[in-house]
C-alpha cells in the first residue's frame, strides 16, 4: 500500500468495502436480528482493524 493509498484511505471513505447484510425472511424475528447483529460486530470489528493496520503502516 503506497502512501498516497494511506491517506486517501485516512481522509475518505472511499476504502471501506463490507458486505452487505442479506436478510432471509424464512427466519423467525429473533433469528433475523442475531445474525443482523452478528454482521454488525463483524462490519465494526474489520473497519478498527483496517484502521489499525492503515496507522500502523504510516
Amino acid at each position: 500500500m503506497t502512501q498516497e493509498e494511506k491517506q486517501i484511505i485516512l481522509e475518505t471513505y472511499k476504502w471501506i468495502k463490507v458486505k452487505k447484510y442479506v436478510d432471509d425472511q424464512s427466519l423467525s424475528r429473533e433469528e433475523r436480528y442475531k445474525r443482523l447483529e452478528k454482521h454488525h460486530l463483524e462490519e465494526t470489528n474489520f473497519l478498527i482493524d483496517k484502521i489499525r493496520e492503515v496507522v500502523k503502516e504510516l
